[in-house]
């Protein structure tokens, strides 16, 4: 009777062993790894202005908000996610003759409008406050902006719109150049390339005149299986991760695509990559621009020697940089 009692305790020990590992394979470990996907700390204002090492990092040194630029007037919006109302909030600055047309600067995960913000100094040597109005938001989970997941460039793509809506509402402008970064290359993408945001778009009768991508994350499954692969993590559990994040955004993961999104988009796009990238390797890029094929609308400038969204403030790459943008937005479509 004793060895019963024992073996029945071992038995119901490995049971228990193998279900918790059954648990923390198919349930535990896919919901970290989304967590660590969707869950990150925003970067406000001071976690950024506060170290000087940020301030480097991001490009802006000394410089706290467009005023240091040389713009005078600086406006500050208050605007809501298109869907879920999540609160945002953004600088808008007033071209310098009547316009209806905006330039929108689009940042990235882990970022916020500060980071962008360096970009004036390009807007100001190519003259563009002449002829365009600026916004730089921040985004959720971003700056001043409510904290809230982004899915990857999913959400980002709703505040965007919400973004444009209040432009469009408040300042009356109805042409729109989306200027984006990384995970904000994404929801430019989402913008212009999914059903979702065409009728919203049309119904106000906005028009998306540019887009320029810097560093775009141009494919979610594949860049996250890389991170994965670079973690150690088996094919199998990304596998569980990636259908519990797909489920959360829709079932739309598979469409989060460069060559599935603009497929069927005219507007003229200008994408800026360093060769050299780890966070959105070029190789990604150029497997998408290989299946969406050659298109008379899209140009693409490579870059090398330079980190993931660090090109333009790279003084050895900064004029052929400023040179392309400058092409493209003077060029006559």
């Amino acid at each position: 009777m004793k060895k019963s009692n024992k073996k029945r305790r071992i038995l119901i020990a490995i049971l228990s062993l193998a279900a918790f590992l059954v648990l923390l394979i198919f349930y535990i470990v896919p919901a970290v790894v989304v967590r660590e996907i969707t869950h990150y700390k925003p970067y406000t204002f001071s976690s950024v202005l506060d170290y000087d090492s940020m301030r480097t990092d991001y490009g802006i040194y000394g410089n706290n908000d467009p005023t240091d630029y040389g713009f005078k007037v600086v406006e500050d919006i208050n605007f809501t996610s298109y869907y879920d109302h999540v609160k945002l909030n953004g600088w808008y600055l007033p071209a310098l003759s009547r316009s209806e047309k905006c330039i929108i600067f689009v940042h990235g995960r882990t970022s916020n409008r500060l980071k962008p913000m360096k970009y004036l100094a390009l807007v100001d040597s190519l003259n563009l406050e002449k002829r365009y109005n600026i916004f730089i938001p921040d985004l959720r989970n971003s700056g001043k902006s409510q904290p809230a997941r982004t899915y990857m460039g999913y959400k980002f793509a709703e505040d965007l719109l919400g973004a444009i809506h209040t432009i469009r509402k408040n300042k009356g402008q109805k042409r729109f150049i989306l200027y984006g970064f990384s995970m904000g290359g994404m929801a430019i993408q989402e913008l212009v390339g999914d059903r979702r945001f065409s009728k919203d778009l049309k119904n106000e009768n906005i028009t998306i005149e540019k887009i320029i991508l810097d560093s775009p994350l141009s494919n979610v499954k594949e860049t996250l299986w890389i991170n994965s692969k670079e973690m150690g993590l088996p094919h199998f559990l990304f596998q569980l991760a990636w259908n519990k994040f797909n489920r959360a955004i829709n079932d739309d993961g598979a469409n989060m695509r460069l060559s599935t999104l603009l497929r069927n988009v005219s507007i003229p796009i200008l994408i800026l990559q360093s060769k050299d990238d780890r966070t959105t390797p070029v190789f990604v890029l150029q497997t998408e621009l290989e299946i969406l094929g050659p298109r008379d609308n899209l140009s693409v400038v490579y870059f090398s020697g330079t980190r993931h969204v660090r090109t333009f403030q790279n003084p050895e790459k900064m004029h052929k940089y400023i040179r392309a943008v400058s092409d493209f937005f003077y060029k006559k479509n």
